[in-house]
């Protein structure tokens, strides 16, 4: 998306633009919506980093 900001505009118009810019932005995924997602599959993680490892 292209905001065009004319010389002259005074500060509102500015942040009316960067709101309406941030306003279609989707968001990303964190690692917070996946915490907690596995925790049935493999129990406990150090011991399944040990049992991949041997």
């Amino acid at each position: 998306m292209v905001v065009t900001i004319k010389k002259g505009e005074g500060k509102k118009e500015i942040e009316a633009a960067i709101k309406r810019l941030n306003k279609n932005r989707p968001s990303k995924p964190s690692l917070v919506d996946f915490y907690g997602k596995l925790k049935g599959k493999f129990g406990d993680g150090l011991k399944y980093q040990k049992e991949l490892r041997n």
